[in-house]
């Protein structure tokens, strides 16, 4: 047993400097620059301890970007926004937001995410087919992080604002499409 939490501890000791150098570097040179030869120097491990945990530099901004997106607080709202415009829970997945490579590859993750419970949603509210209702998603989710990006993710008067103006141009696009194919 002793063993076993010992273990444990180095285990989680080992994700954090992996995850906290990740971090110093995203900020230093960016994602496309950082290596995990680099990941590892930073971290004090050795390349083998680091593939102990994950493939590549990929699949540790994967496990980075599932955590960011579970830690987040989802908005009220409907539940295609809601995936879409939840706010980084902290400062270090705001930067995230700001290397574009990494940028892209979380609204991959969100269309993933959201995308089961988004798109018979609209597909109930528009009448749309399954096809064109994943695309309509997709346009929304880009649409919304890309407008949230620059507000810089900030809550407050001016992000919640924004967020209903959006809630209302998808929901009166909604309505339009409904009306569109029900003829």
């Amino acid at each position: 047993m002793k063993d076993e939490k010992r273990a444990d501890r180095r285990t989680r000791y080992t994700l954090s400097v992996i995850r906290e150098a990740f971090f110093q570097l995203l900020k230093e040179i960016g994602f496309s620059k950082m290596t995990v030869a680099d990941i590892c120097r930073r971290a004090g491990i050795n390349r083998g301890t680091f593939y102990l945990h994950y493939e590549d530099k990929y699949a540790l901004l994967d496990a980075i970007i599932d955590e960011a997106l579970a830690a987040a607080p989802p908005l009220e709202g409907n539940a295609q926004a809601s995936i879409c415009q939840r706010a980084p829970a902290n400062a270090e997945y705001h930067l995230l937001y700001s290397d574009e490579e990494v940028f892209s590859r979380i609204v991959r993750h969100v269309i993933e995410a959201g995308a089961g419970s988004a798109v018979p949603s609209i597909v109930e509210k528009t009448g749309l087919s399954e096809d064109e209702a994943y695309l309509l998603f997709v346009h929304n989710a880009y649409g919304n992080l890309a407008v949230n990006r620059p507000l810089g993710w900030k809550r407050g008067p001016e992000f919640d604002r924004i967020q209903t103006l959006l809630n209302a141009y998808s929901d009166g696009g909604f309505e339009a499409l409904r009306r569109l194919t029900a003829r």
